[in-house]
């Protein structure tokens, strides 16, 4: 039996039971779905939506207190540890390679830490950033400050660290003690991280005195004011437990924080300072929040109330412009405070509404104009006079109540789940069972790969020996055909390659520079060799004086076509010098075209022109091509320049007539172009089409014959776009400059 056979049995054994199993349950899943949908067509889905936001944001709300109720956990519990600290009469030693020491004195930003050079020392600028001396901190994705003007700038920082704050006015000998006993909340602080994550974004431990511990080390400091009029110092050390205070720049970053702080007591029981947790405002409302659950635009904001002027409550969000203190300098750090801003829509009566609700602890959901967007608004209480708001637009939440309902959701979950749980099964089967063959089915696919490696490193002597029997060595058969035949098939492309290269040597590098006329041609191929073809032919001897204009098209397209291309170039040239009118050249060169191409189903179309400056006029004979175009200025007008003839090389004796053009002025400009110009489709399907040729030709025309030809291209690139070209496109263009020049006797003679 063959090995895909074997492989087969097994495979449907371990795979398409568990399928089957998951097929079933998906029917039943999609028939409870449908059954659902069906039971609710006529429910309003506004009123839904309402439904589920009022829920969610309930639940936010919810998991918004958790999330403060284990910061207050965690603040006491680093209280219990300053407290515990504190209580230690004979702390360890400061070590310098676990603390930051900065010490600030008045007049200055910074000054430098009273350790020495040691891995503690850190000297900053008046400008508040990090000192050169400042080894192991480094930039940490979630940590930045917050400039002046707005901008984020890095702030290094070291989880491995404390900053240790000495003030100036302090002994260090005599402060030594506290400061040691500071040192140990190190590992306190990193377990607090450590459980809390981002929500422990910076760790403050203020004593009475001015001594300070700040978590993650950064090296900022400032005695421009005293810490301790801060708004969270100030309130854990009047109001027992965990105290939250309103968002407030964050200490050394600026970020717009909450902070929760709580009373620390010395060892005679009496306040020795406060110790707190500060949370960014936006981190704290994303870690409650699911992005997207009820639409893409889902905004989160804190809300509280305050009186107005006629004493009503108004809505506020507790994230509005930051007020600084001007008593010193630009206030700097703790000292900065948030003041709430009005929620910003032209609604007054909803936001009294929503206002009258927060203010009474009611949750509800309301419908407003919010950023120029109809939107609903829910908003579940969160603590006194506080709420969560929730807003999403109108129209993506009815998008996802269409798509997500509760109960459609859940269907799909279980869904989701089994289905998860059998194709975990099938990998680990699949993967047992590609172990145990490995050793039968290997060896050959790796004799199989060396050889593949060398055939890609250009060896196509490379062959598989002794193939077995099975599709793998079905396979290696394959690969020894296949070495000679892509040996034989580069052999081809680079003989294509070269026949690109003589065919486009075969084209006019640049038009001949004949007095009173404007000449410009070019061909775009779709292939490497294409069948187009165009020529320039300045005659001397009895046609001296004339210039010949050459276009053809040949059928299909490649290397076939490129060498019947040349055939018909090295025909025309030498029967084109001869004498003659435009319809015998054709009609001979379509005889000898004949001869080599009858039965082969090739052909090609043809314009061949010629003009006779010192006449001012042109003949011109056409073998199935398109009909020139000839705009003429004194009347605005494009017409087509037309004469009977079917294509070379389809009929030996095809007869011919020759169109003539007089009185070529100046101004005059013919167009002989390829069907690939207004045969060229876009991604639409539509054509580019005679018509706009011919607009563009006539608005071109006055600019010479090269900004025809560019201005057509251009038009060509702009209306296809990425769609590539089907057929090659060449265009010549003749403009005429000059009135005619008549020969002088001796030139004519």
């Amino acid at each position: 039996m063959r090995i895909r056979w074997k492989l087969f049995w097994l495979l449907a054994a371990l795979s398409l039971v568990p399928l089957l199993l998951l097929r079933i349950n998906s029917q039943f899943a999609l028939s409870r779905l449908s059954d659902k949908l069906s039971a609710r067509v006529g429910a309003h889905l506004v009123e839904e939506a309402r439904t589920r936001m009022g829920r969610l944001v309930e639940d936010h709300a919810r998991l918004l207190q958790s999330r403060r109720q284990a910061l207050g956990l965690a603040v006491s519990m680093q209280a219990m540890a300053v407290e515990e600290a504190l209580r230690n009469p004979s702390p360890p030693p400061l070590d310098p390679a676990r603390v930051i020491l900065l010490a600030a004195g008045p007049d200055r930003g910074m000054g430098r830490g009273m350790m020495g050079k040691g891995p503690e020392s850190a000297v900053a600028g008046d400008d508040g950033r990090p000192g050169p001396d400042d080894d192991g901190l480094v930039d940490t994705p979630g940590y930045f400050r917050i400039a002046p003007d707005g901008t984020a700038l890095p702030l290094p920082i070291d989880k491995n660290r404390l900053t240790l704050r000495l003030p100036s006015r302090l002994d260090r000998q005599r402060a030594q003690p506290r400061l040691d006993a500071l040192a140990t909340l190190l590992g306190p602080c990193r377990r607090i991280a450590s459980d809390m994550g981002p929500l422990a974004h910076i760790q403050a431990t203020l004593l009475a005195d001015g001594l300070g511990a700040l978590y993650p080390a950064k090296a900022i400091a400032s005695d421009a004011f005293d810490p301790r009029q801060s708004p969270w110092y100030l309130a854990a050390l009047a109001l027992p437990g965990p105290v939250w205070t309103s968002p407030q720049p964050e200490p050394g970053t600026g970020r717009v924080s909450v902070a929760v702080s709580s009373r620390v007591t010395g060892p005679d029981k009496a306040p020795a300072g406060a110790t707190a947790i500060f949370t960014p405002l936006d981190d704290l409302l994303a870690s409650v929040t699911m992005p997207g659950h009820i639409a893409g635009d889902l905004r989160t904001y804190l809300v509280v109330t305050e009186p107005d002027g006629a004493g009503r409550p108004a809505l506020l969000v507790e994230a509005g412009e930051v007020r600084r203190s001007h008593e010193h300098g630009h206030g700097h750090g703790w000292r900065a405070y948030v003041t709430p801003s009005p929620l910003g829509s032209p609604d007054t009566d909803v936001l009294g509404a929503m206002a009258e609700d927060v203010a009474g602890g009611t949750s509800g959901v309301r419908r407003l104009t919010y950023e120029g967007q109809d939107c609903l608004a829910a908003y579940a209480r969160t603590a006194d006079n506080e709420a969560l708001l929730q807003i999403a637009p109108v129209a993506e939440v009815l998008a996802e109540a269409r798509a997500v309902a509760a109960d459609v959701e859940a269907s799909i979950r279980r869904l989701y789940v089994f289905g998860s749980l059998i194709a975990v099964a099938v990998m680990i089967a699949l993967a047992f069972l590609s172990f145990s063959a490995s050793r039968a089915v290997t060896r050959p696919i790796l004799a199989l790969t060396r050889a593949a490696r060398r055939l890609a490193d250009g060896d196509f002597s490379a062959r598989v020996a002794r193939p077995g029997q099975d599709e793998i060595g079905e396979l290696g058969r394959v690969f020894n055909e296949l070495a000679p035949r892509l040996d034989a098939h580069m052999r081809l492309c680079e003989t294509v390659s070269l026949a690109s290269e003589i065919q486009r040597s075969l084209l006019p590098a640049e038009p001949p520079d004949v007095p009173g006329l404007s000449l410009a041609g070019t061909s775009r191929y779709c292939d490497e060799t294409g069948g187009d073809y165009f020529d320039f032919l300045p005659f001397d001897g009895a046609k001296a004086g004339l210039l010949g204009v050459a276009l053809g098209d040949v059928s299909g397209h490649g290397l076939e076509a490129a060498l019947l291309m040349t055939t018909a170039r090295a025909l025309l040239r030498p029967r084109a010098a001869a004498p003659g009118a435009p319809a015998a050249i054709v009609a001979d060169v379509n005889r000898e075209l004949t001869r080599d191409t009858y039965g082969t189903g090739r052909f090609m179309t043809l314009f061949y022109l010629e003009i006779d400056r010192a006449a001012g006029t042109a003949a011109y004979a056409r073998a199935g091509h398109d009909p020139a175009f000839l705009f003429d200025p004194a009347t605005g007008r494009v017409t087509e320049l037309t004469a009977k003839g079917m294509a070379l090389g389809v009929a030996e004796e095809a007869r011919y007539e020759t169109g003539t053009v007089a009185g070529l002025a100046p101004g005059q400009v013919i167009l002989i172009g390829s069907d690939g110009l207004w045969e060229a489709e876009n991604e639409a399907g539509k054509m580019f089409g005679k018509d706009r040729t011919r607009a563009i030709l006539a608005q071109a025309a006055p600019k010479g014959a090269q900004a025809v030809l560019d201005a057509l291209f251009a038009a060509l690139d702009a209306f296809r776009g990425a769609r590539p070209l089907d057929d090659d496109v060449t265009l010549v263009v003749i403009a005429v400059t000059a009135p005619p020049q008549p020969r002088r006797p001796h030139a004519a003679q």
